[in-house]
């Protein structure tokens, strides 16, 4: 089996549709995705519409979490809607927090109806076998979908380990692609389609080969980085995103 992993989508369509050209290529037999499909860029209704339409393997990420529209009831109008007010990701300074609340309450706003069931309907944690064993996905940890690991916190990935046993488990959150092989583990990190943070601006992806041995490649492809970010100036986004984007890091300072 091959399985082509994305992650962080964050709304932007130019990069996910250049990464899912270059999945097809792959002959993959499933497509997974570690959640974070909106906020940031200026198309999360279409972005979700492909990743259902293509019944891609989804769990939830935080801002699929905080960007699902809340209702009192069906019937309550979309201007008196009820949103979450921030997407969990912890403060940063001022600026920061006024971008990423100002993408957030833009993205609350403009979803729709279906996008925020799609959204409101996602697992946290998503389990399927391979000839391998099992595999567990989830967005930031199995119970949190913020909590931030990377390849680093060795006794952290070990626990996970050591609970869950999967011969591999695929996370995302962090924007920064990794594998480590801990306690006969494989923890994998594809990094982010829409929004990287690794100083390459390129979309980032993963293929799993699960035939046999668990094998990883991790692969990176260009897009208009340039038309995403026109769009989402134009759509009223702040600007500061696209110096992030143009930078590939979590960053407005040039």
């Amino acid at each position: 089996m091959r399985i082509g992993v994305i992650s962080d989508v964050h709304g932007n369509y130019e990069a996910l549709t250049a990464v899912l050209r270059e999945i097809d290529k792959e002959g993959v037999d499933l497509i997974v995705n570690s959640g974070d499909n909106i906020g940031y860029s200026a198309f999360p209704n279409e972005c979700v519409s492909i990743l259902s339409e293509r019944n891609v393997a989804s769990v939830m990420g935080n801002y699929d979490d905080a960007g699902s529209m809340r209702r009192s009831s069906p019937c309550t109008p979309k201007s008196h809607a009820t949103f979450r007010g921030d997407s969990g990701c912890g403060t940063g300074d001022e600026e920061t927090n006024r971008i990423r609340f100002a993408s957030l309450r833009w993205t609350q706003e403009r979803i729709s109806e279906e996008t925020s069931e799609y959204l409101s309907s996602l697992p946290v944690t998503y389990g399927f076998r391979t000839g391998n064993g099992k595999t567990l996905m989830f967005h930031g940890g199995p119970e949190n979908l913020t909590q931030w690991i990377t390849a680093d916190d060795y006794d952290l990935l070990a626990s996970i380990a050591e609970r869950n046993d999967a011969k591999l488990v695929i996370m995302g959150h962090t924007h920064k692609p990794f594998s480590r092989q801990i306690k006969g583990t494989l923890f994998v990190n594809p990094g982010a389609v829409g929004r990287p943070f690794d100083g390459d601006p390129r979309a980032s992806f993963a293929i799993i080969d699960a035939e046999r041995d668990l094998r990883v490649s991790f692969r990176r492809v260009g897009y208009d980085v340039e038309k995403n970010i026109r769009a989402l100036v134009d759509a009223g986004l702040p600007p500061e995103i696209g110096i992030m984007l143009r930078n590939g890091r979590d960053s407005h300072i040039a």
